[in-house]
């Protein structure tokens, strides 16, 4: 109880001095891009991207550390599929090496959250709770088509587990349909990070990402199947971390 309270003071201090240390030159940057949309998504992103790497390396560092490891380094857009442990991993997609501040698909809780929920909606999160299916890909569209990272957690919920849960199967399509590389993304470690009572236990968080599937899989495969092909994959790699962690 101790280390959850000590990390959750330490998170909430480290929002508060980050939200004062950017808001004016966050001001300035938006009104000096014209308030032009493309520009305040770009802006707001590299302010998200920021605050999980805050959060990640002051706040968690003293009970968690974060190890990342690319073995794509060239492949730096796309649709980035996670697997989700914890509610953590949102703040983890910011340890992933990107030339470009990324965008993600979220459910429609944190667009909701009265402060960061701001700043998600005018980063161009995807709130895929409130948009059909062809809304959801112009959008992605929209930001593949500027070389935005897209970090999708298909399982739509944390499964607080080792365990990997069935996969929803929208994004699957899109990739299909705009021929847009699927990158995975395997992040372990975190399951108690907190869990799912919110407790938080001292421990390591490992994410690796995945060389892309093949381009040539994703044109011949069913979205049913692409989406399981990925699953095992993520499900194979985290295994392999997770047995490599307990050594």
């Amino acid at each position: 109880m101790v280390i959850t309270i000590a990390c959750y003071l330490l998170m909430s201090l480290v929002t508060v001095v980050y939200c004062l240390l950017a808001v004016f030159p966050l001001a300035v940057a938006i009104l000096c891009c014209g308030l032009n949309r493309r520009r305040i998504g770009n802006i707001m992103r590299f302010f998200i991207l920021w605050y999980g790497r805050a959060i990640v390396r002051i706040a968690l560092r003293p009970f968690a550390g974060v190890e990342f490891e690319d073995r794509s380094p060239e492949q730096n857009s796309g649709i980035f599929i996670c697997n989700h442990r914890s509610a953590s991993d949102p703040f983890l997609v910011s340890s992933v090496a990107m030339r470009r501040p990324p965008a993600q698909a979220v459910n429609r809780w944190p667009m909701r959250l009265p402060f960061f929920g701001f700043f998600a909606r005018l980063g161009e999160y995807l709130d895929i709770t409130s948009m059909n299916y062809e809304q959801a890909k112009e959008r992605a569209a929209y930001l593949l088509g500027q070389q935005v990272p897209l970090f999708v957690f298909p399982e739509g919920t944390r499964s607080g587990n080792r365990e990997i849960n069935q996969f929803h199967g929208t994004f699957f399509r899109i990739a299909k349909e705009l021929s847009c590389p699927l990158i995975p993304v395997a992040i372990t470690g975190n399951e108690r990070i907190p869990a799912r009572d919110y407790r938080i236990t001292c421990g390591r968080i490992h994410i690796r990402k995945l060389p892309p599937v093949p381009m040539e899989l994703i044109a011949a495969m069913p979205p049913f199947q692409l989406k399981n092909h990925v699953r095992r994959l993520l499900m194979d790699e985290t295994a392999k971390m997770d047995a490599e962690n307990n050594l």
